[in-house]
C-alpha cells in the first residue's frame, strides 16, 4: 500500500474539512448465473476462488444468486458449506427460462439460451407491470423455500420503480443495487443518476425521490465503482497513448481493474476524500468472466480492501447491512460528493481532474481538462418524471434511459468524447476569456455543502459552492470584470428550448423543466446560453419543486 499513502499525500494538502462523520461503505458484491450461453466455461471456478479470497481477508461478502443458479446447480450447497458468519445471499434479478416457467410466462430469449442478455428479455422492463410482480413473486418464492427467509439484498443491472417498491413493501428488501451510468454497453444506456447511493421515486428508479412521500423506503446503489474522471467519455488513453474503449471500471476484468494506480487513486477518494454524507462502490465480480480474466487482479483488489478495512479507512459489510445502516442514517438522500483530483491513470497531457457533487435535488460534475475547469454535467431531479418504460414494456434492442439534463457533456457534443474545445460545458469566463486554473483546486465541505476554491491567476479566485438545491459561482476580486458562465453545445442534440432573463427552460421525452437564476442575469447565445454576474455571484436554482 505504499503506492497508495504516496498517491493519498498530495490530495490531505487539498481537502479541508473532511467530515468525519461520513458514512463510508464499501460492499463485495460476486453474482452468479448457472450457465453463460453465450460460450462453454465452469462457472464454478470464479466463485470458489472468489470465495477463497475473501475468506483468507477476513473480508463480508455477499453473493447473489440469479433464479437459475437458485434452484439447480451446484452454488447453493457450495455457500452453505463455505460462506463465513458474516456473508449474505441475495437475488440477482435477471430472467432466465426457468424464473418464467416458474411465474408462467412465455420464454421470450433466443431458442438455444438459456439466460439471454437482451434487455427485452434479460431485464424487467421488457415486461407488462402485471409480469414483472409475478416474476418478482415466483423469485421470493423460491428463495425462501431455499434459505428460509427472503433477501434482504436484490440487485440486477436494469430495475423499474415498481418491482422495487413492491419488493421493499412486501418483502424487506434492505438494498438494492443497478448498473452505473454507461453509453450502449449491452443493449442499453443509463445516463444522469445519482452517483453513489439513493432512495429512489416511487416513479423512476434511476432518480432520486424529492419528498418523503413518493420516496421507496430502500436505498439503491451504483455498481461497478466506475471511474469518475474518464468513463463520462467512454473511449480514455493510457498514459503511452493507447486508446481504450471498454468499460472504465474498478471490475478486475477491465485494463482499469488491473491498474494499481487506478485502484489505489479509487480506493484512496473513497477512504479519504470529502464525500460529504455518504461514500459506496461495489467490487467484486460476476460468475460468467472466466477466472483466467480475473486471476491477475481480484487477489490484488481484495488485499488492498482489507488493508483499509484494518486501518479504519473504510467500512466493509454486505450489501444488507449497508442498505440498513443507510436508512438509520438518513430519512432522505443525502449529499454526497466525489472528489479525485489526481489523474486516475497517470496522464499528463493533459491531466484530467473530477469532482461530482449529488444531492436528491440534482447532480453536477465540475471537471478539469489540464488548466481548464468547467461544468460537464448537471443533471435534474423531478418526482414527476417516470422513467422511461415503467408502465409498457420496451421492445427495443438499444434502450436509452436518460435522466433532466440541463448540461450532458457527452451526448451534447459535436463530437462526443472528443478532447476538445468544442466539447459541451459549461465554461467561466472574464471579458470573453475562459478562466485558466493556476494551481490545484482546494475542496471543503461543511453540512450538505461542497466548496470549491481555484486560483486562477492575476490575484483572482473562483469559488463554486454546491448546496443541496443551487450552485453559486463568485469571482473574487472582480476589479469591475464581469463573470459569466457559458454553457455551449450542438444545439440539435441539446434538451434547451429557451432562456429569459431569470430562467432557462428545457424539453425532454415531453417533459417541462427549467433552471432559475436566482442572481444574475442569462442571455441567449448561438451555441446555448450564458449568465452574467456584474457585482452579485451567480446563483442557478436547480430543484424542480413543481
Amino acid at each position: 500500500m505504499a503506492a497508495l499513502a504516496l498517491r493519498g499525500a498530495p490530495l490531505a494538502t487539498a481537502f479541508a474539512n473532511t467530515a468525519a462523520g461520513t458514512l463510508r461503505c464499501i460492499n463485495v458484491v460476486n453474482f452468479i448465473r448457472l450457465v453463460e450461453s453465450r460460450f462453454a466455461m465452469d462457472m464454478l471456478q470464479p466463485v470458489r476462488e472468489q470465495m477463497a479470497l475473501v475468506l483468507r481477508h477476513g473480508l463480508p461478502a455477499t453473493w447473489l444468486l440469479q433464479f437459475d443458479a437458485l434452484v439447480d446447480g451446484p452454488f447453493v450447497g457450495f455457500l452453505k458449506q463455505h460462506m463465513a458468519d458474516d456473508h449474505e445471499v441475495g437475488f440477482w434479478f435477471e430472467m432466465n427460462q426457468k424464473i418464467c416457467a416458474a411465474a408462467g410466462i412465455p420464454w421470450r430469449g433466443r431458442p438455444d439460451y438459456e439466460w439471454d442478455p437482451d434487455p427485452t428479455v434479460a431485464f424487467t422492463i421488457g415486461y407488462t407491470p402485471d409480469e414483472r410482480i409475478r416474476l418478482a413473486d415466483a423469485a421470493m418464492k423460491a428463495f425462501h423455500s431455499t434459505w428460509g427467509r427472503h433477501p434482504r439484498s436484490v440487485a440486477s443491472w436494469n430495475l423499474d420503480a415498481l418491482v422495487v417498491q413492491h419488493l421493499a413493501d412486501r418483502y424487506g428488501v434492505d438494498a438494492f443495487a443497478v448498473c452505473r451510468d454507461q453509453i450502449a454497453t449491452d443493449g442499453f444506456t443509463i445516463w444522469g443518476a445519482p452517483i453513489a447511493g439513493y432512495y429512489p421515486s416511487k416513479t423512476n428508479a434511476w432518480s432520486p425521490a424529492l419528498n418523503a412521500a413518493n420516496q421507496v423506503e430502500a436505498p439503491v446503489f451504483r455498481m461497478l465503482g466506475q471511474d469518475p474522471v474518464y468513463y463520462y467519455t467512454k473511449q480514455w488513453h493510457l498514459p503511452d497513448g493507447t486508446p481504450l474503449q471498454q468499460p472504465d471500471t474498478i471490475e478486475p476484468v477491465w485494463v482499469s481493474g488491473r491498474s494499481t494506480a487506478f485502484v489505489d487513486a479509487f480506493l484512496a477518494m473513497l477512504a479519504r476524500g470529502p464525500s460529504l454524507g455518504f461514500a459506496y462502490a461495489q467490487l467484486g465480480q460476476e460468475n460468467t468472466f472466466p477466472w483466467d480474466q480475473q486471476a491477475k487482479a481480484y487477489p490484488m483488489q481484495m488485499a488492498k480492501l482489507a488493508k483499509l478495512r484494518d486501518e479504519g479507512a473504510l467500512h466493509v459489510e454486505t450489501m444488507e447491512s449497508s442498505g440498513r445502516r443507510f436508512k438509520q442514517a438518513f430519512r432522505q438522500t443525502p449529499a454526497q460528493a466525489q472528489v479525485q483530483l489526481v489523474d486516475p491513470f497517470g496522464n499528463t497531457e493533459p491531466v484530467q481532474r473530477s469532482i461530482w457533487y449529488q444531492s436528491r435535488f440534482y447532480r453536477a460534475n465540475l471537471h478539469f481538462r489540464g488548466n481548464i475547469p468547467f461544468l460537464r454535467d448537471i443533471t435534474v431531479y423531478s418526482d414527476r418524471f417516470a422513467q422511461p418504460f415503467l408502465h409498457e414494456p420496451t421492445q427495443q434492442k438499444n434502450v436509452e434511459q436518460k435522466m433532466l439534463a440541463v448540461l450532458d457533456g457527452y451526448h451534447w457534443s459535436r463530437h462526443p468524447g472528443a478532447i476538445d474545445d468544442d466539447a459541451a460545458g459549461g465554461y467561466f469566463l472574464v471579458n470573453g476569456e475562459r478562466l485558466v486554473l493556476t494551481g490545484i483546486p482546494v475542496v471543503t465541505q461543511t453540512g450538505q455543502s461542497l466548496v470549491v476554491t481555484m486560483s486562477v491567476g492575476s490575484g483572482r479566485v473562483l469559488t463554486l459552492r454546491f448546496d443541496e438545491q443551487a450552485i453559486t459561482c463568485e469571482l473574487a476580486p472582480r476589479d469591475g470584470t464581469t463573470l459569466e458562465i457559458s454553457f455551449q453545445w450542438d444545439p440539435a442534440k441539446a434538451a434547451f428550448r429557451d432562456v429569459t432573463p431569470a430562467s432557462a427552460t428545457y424539453r425532454w421525452q415531453a417533459f417541462d423543466y427549467r433552471v432559475v437564476v436566482r442572481q444574475g442575469r442569462a442571455t441567449k447565445i448561438p451555441m446555448g446560453w450564458k449568465v452574467s454576474g456584474e457585482r452579485t455571484p451567480i446563483v442557478l436554482g436547480l430543484a424542480q419543486h413543481a
